[in-house]
C-alpha cells in the first residue's frame, strides 16, 4: 500500500507509533528528556506527567508537566549523606585558605634565605604546605566520594534536600527526613527526526518536599589535619650516604596522600578532554578541586540559575576546546581562582 506522495516506509513508520511521526509530545517524550538531567546515582526520577500542551510556532510545542525526584537509599543514609557533605562543605574553604597561607609563608622564608629565589622542591617539603595540603585534598576527596554528582540540576535537588535537613535540624534533634522533591515544570519542546526534546532548559518550580521517617540527625567532628613527617637521619639521611647508594631523600608530599582521582566516573570517561583528566593525576585533582568550589558557589549564590550556566559554559566552551594537558591545566586553574 502507498499512499500519493508518501514513502511507504515513512508511513510504516508512523503507524508502529515512533515519536518521530508524534503529532505532539507525551509523558514518556518528557520522561526521555528529564532523564537526561539525573544521571546522579543518589537520585531516582519517577512520576512524570504531562498537565497541559500548546502549539507554539513551527514545529514547536510548550508543556507543562510534573514529576518527582527522590533520594535511592534509606531515611538514614540520606541524613548522614545531608549532615557529613554541609560538615565537609564547611571545612573546604578555610582549609584552600589554610593551604594557600602556608605556602605564601613559605614562599617568603624561601626566597628571603635564597636572594628572590624559591625551590618549588624545598617549599613543597615545607612540613606546614605538606599538612595544610594534605586536609585539603582530604576534604575535597571525601566531599567528591559521598557526593559523586555533577549536573547542574542534579545538584540543585540535592542541595534542596540538604537544605530542608539542615533547617529542620536547627529545631530539633529528631528531623522528619527529606526524602524527595515534587517539580513542577514548563518548557518548550521542539519535534526533529529522533523524536521530540527541550529546545532549552525548562523551568522548574518546588510543589512539593517529600518526608520520610523521623531519625536523629547526625553530626560530624571536622577532618583533622594529619601529623607532617618528621625529618630525621632515618627518613633524609646523609648527602654523602644518599650518593653512595644512588637514593634520593624522600618527598613527603609526594608520598603522603594519594590522589583519588577526578570528580566523575572515569570509566564511563567518553570525551578526549575527559580520558586526559583521567590519565593525569594532576588534572584529575584540579578537576577535582574545581568541581568542590563549584558546590560551595553554587550554594551560595543568590542566582544559581546563572551561576550554573556560566559553569556550563566554561565547561563547554573553554574546557572541552582544549586538546592538550598544558592548557586544560591552565584554564582548570583559571577556574579555581575564578570559584575562589
Amino acid at each position: 500500500m502507498k499512499l500519493r506522495g508518501t514513502p511507504s516506509y515513512l508511513l510504516m513508520l508512523c503507524l508502529t507509533g515512533l515519536a518521530a511521526c508524534s503529532s505532539k509530545p507525551d509523558s514518556a517524550d518528557i520522561q526521555k528528556e528529564l532523564a537526561q538531567l539525573y544521571q546522579c546515582p543518589l537520585l531516582g526520577m519517577s512520576e512524570v506527567k504531562k498537565t497541559d500542551g500548546a502549539e507554539g510556532q513551527g514545529k514547536q510545542y510548550e508543556v507543562a508537566f510534573t514529576y518527582t525526584v527522590s533520594f535511592k537509599g534509606s531515611p538514614e543514609e540520606a541524613v548522614r549523606l545531608y549532615s557529613e557533605w554541609s560538615s565537609l562543605d564547611a571545612q573546604v574553604l578555610p582549609s584552600q585558605i589554610a593551604n594557600e597561607h602556608a605556602i605564601d609563608d613559605a614562599n617568603r622564608r624561601l626566597s628571603a634565605a635564597n636572594n628572590g629565589n624559591i625551590p618549588h622542591e624545598e617549599r613543597d617539603r615545607d612540613p606546614d604546605v605538606i599538612r595544610t595540603g594534605m586536609l585539603r585534598r582530604q576534604i575535597v576527596e571525601r566531599m567528591n566520594a559521598i557526593v559523586p554528582c555533577q549536573g547542574p540540576e542534579e545538584l540543585t535537588r540535592l542541595m534542596q534536600l540538604r537544605g530542608e535537613a539542615l533547617d529542620a535540624a536547627k529545631a530539633s534533634e529528631q528531623i522528619a527526613v527529606p526524602m524527595g522533591v515534587k517539580l513542577k515544570g514548563i518548557g518548550v519542546m521542539l519535534k526533529t527526526e529522533s523524536g521530540w526534546h527541550f529546545n532549552a532548559m525548562p523551568m522548574f518550580n518546588t510543589e512539593q518536599i517529600i518526608t520520610g521517617a523521623t531519625v536523629a540527625y547526625p553530626h560530624f567532628e571536622p577532618l583533622a589535619a594529619p601529623a607532617p613527617v618528621a625529618k630525621n637521619a632515618e627518613n633524609d639521611p646523609p648527602p654523602a650516604q644518599l650518593a653512595s647508594v644512588g637514593a634520593t631523600p624522600s618527598n613527603p608530599a609526594s608520598d603522603a596522600a594519594p590522589l583519588q582521582g577526578a570528580s566523575f566516573d572515569c570509566s564511563k570517561a567518553s570525551t578526549a578532554v575527559e580520558k586526559m583528566i583521567c590519565a593525569d593525576p594532576n588534572l584529575a585533582d584540579v578537576d577535582a578541586s574545581t568541581a568542590a568550589a563549584y558546590k560551595i558557589g553554587l550554594a551560595a549564590s543568590v542566582n544559581p540559575d546563572g551561576y550554573k550556566q556560566g559553569q556550563a559554559n566554561w565547561r563547554k566552551n573553554v574546557r572541552d576546546a582544549c586538546t592538550d594537558a598544558a592548557c586544560l591545566s591552565r584554564v582548570y586553574q583559571e577556574r579555581l581562582r575564578e570559584l575562589k
